[in-house]
């Protein structure tokens, strides 16, 4: 955490903090816009809140008032629709196949708002691109044919405040036909991504509907995801200096999960999540554990690693694992090093 703050920072000074903090020319925007598209792409999880929520630690999980909502953005080509340009894929309990939003989002720099604009446009057939996210190619060889594009009056006005980008629609413009109107805002950060998505009755300015019911001005918190790969070794006779490759998994730091058969027949789950402590609130830990399949509330282990951990293993003598941050590569599988 306080590692991607410096990034954060030295990312800011790179393309002017002066601009970025108050400027609305076109240059201060296009580098406003410039960070955006640098900080948005990535996936992101309110695994974390459905912690918090749900009373932390060994809690059972409850999807009430919040849901979990995983969002992937992934910077497109396509021209024809605009320079700047994101597909947006996002589903809930962490089910790929419970697609709840496929849109792309199309961003400018919006002179008379002093805002960059987010111009939402939407397919007409948005079930064919579940998974698309992992092959672009299959959004960007669709056709004006294929989208839906919004309305103007429904586009998100976004502002540099306070080292992170803040958006929403203008007030009442986005009307809908039973007399509401959307009111949606979004707070965009390196490392996270909110929203808040309901409808107000024309008339008397209350909410009428809401995204997620109950949360009231409540955000759904979202916090960017690092994949990491793991290279999984086991030993049936529980020595550590004998342990063999099984299997290599890929899964991302909020909450993300991985399906491991087991040789003695069982099924598991190795999860990795980010939590957060209060005492300092900037320090966030690694959290990774072995899960029976039947029983994902208590691990059969568990154990931390330090702030912004790029590597970390656990060691259960029949269990072995090493988990290397995507980028860095595979570790060899026949040492897990």
């Amino acid at each position: 955490m306080i590692r991607s703050l410096i990034v954060s920072i030295a990312l800011v000074l790179s393309l002017g903090g002066g601009a970025l903090a108050q400027g609305h020319s076109k240059a201060d925007l296009d580098a406003q816009l410039k960070l955006l598209m640098q900080w948005l792409p990535g996936n992101y999880d309110n695994h974390e809140q459905i912690v918090r929520q749900s009373g932390g630690g060994f809690s059972p999980a409850t999807d009430k008032p919040f849901h979990r909502l995983h969002t992937i953005f992934r910077r497109v080509n396509m021209p024809a629709i605009g320079e700047n340009v994101l597909y947006v894929e996002e589903y809930r309990d962490d089910d790929p196949k419970k697609l709840t939003r496929v849109r792309l989002y199309r961003f400018t720099p919006e002179v008379g708002m002093g805002a960059i604009r987010l111009h939402l446009v939407n397919p007409l057939k948005p079930e064919a691109l579940q998974g698309a996210h992992a092959d672009l190619k299959r959004v960007e060889a669709l056709t004006a044919k294929d989208w839906r594009v919004d309305r103007d009056l429904c586009d998100v006005f976004i502002h540099w405040e306070g080292g992170q980008f803040r958006g929403s629609m203008k007030e009442k413009s986005c009307n809908r036909p039973d007399g509401t109107f959307v009111d949606y805002t979004l707070v965009i950060g390196e490392q996270h991504h909110w929203v808040r998505n309901r409808a107000r009755d024309g008339k008397t300015n209350e909410v009428a509907w809401e995204l997620m019911p109950g949360t009231g001005d409540a955000f759904i918190e979202q916090t960017k995801a690092r994949w990491f790969t793991c290279v999984v070794n086991h030993s049936p006779t529980d020595d550590m200096t004998k342990t063999p490759y099984l299997t290599t998994v890929d899964l991302h730091d909020q909450g993300g999960t991985a399906d491991i058969k087991w040789p003695d027949g069982r099924d598991l789950v190795f999860q990795i999540e980010t939590r957060a402590f209060t005492s300092p609130a900037s320090r966030e830990f690694p959290l990774f554990g072995i899960h029976e399949k039947s029983n994902m509330a208590v691990p059969i282990a568990y154990a931390y690693a330090v702030d912004d951990a790029e590597r970390f293993g656990l060691n259960l003598g029949w269990f072995y694992t090493l988990c290397r941050l995507k980028e860095q590569g595979e570790a060899r599988p026949d040492r897990a090093q």
